[in-house]
């Protein structure tokens, strides 16, 4: 083999494994960006879903009270289908 051959080899892998090298570290790159994005969404959904849940126990506590007769009385009365009982 001429040192000619071997110096056109040498440059083909050196090239073959820089090419790769870049495509590699691209794809991880790419992974990263794809996690952090990933990331910031399920803390998205995370706190989206911690404020849900607290609707969820505000609405249950708020149905509590109006299943109750006070809540209920206290509808009629907002509603104005009861008038306020006057003492005498």
């Amino acid at each position: 083999m001429t040192q000619e051959k071997m110096r056109k080899i040498i440059a083909a892998c050196v090239s073959a494994a820089t090419v790769l090298f870049v495509l590699l570290f691209s794809y991880l790159i790419y992974q990263w960006v794809s996690m952090s994005i990933m990331d910031k969404r399920i803390e998205e959904l995370q706190r989206k879903n911690a404020q849900l849940e607290q609707i969820i126990q505000e609405g249950e506590e708020n149905a509590a009270f109006y299943e109750s007769q006070l809540g209920k009385d206290w509808l009629a009365f907002q509603q104005g289908w009861v008038e306020e009982k006057e003492e005498e």
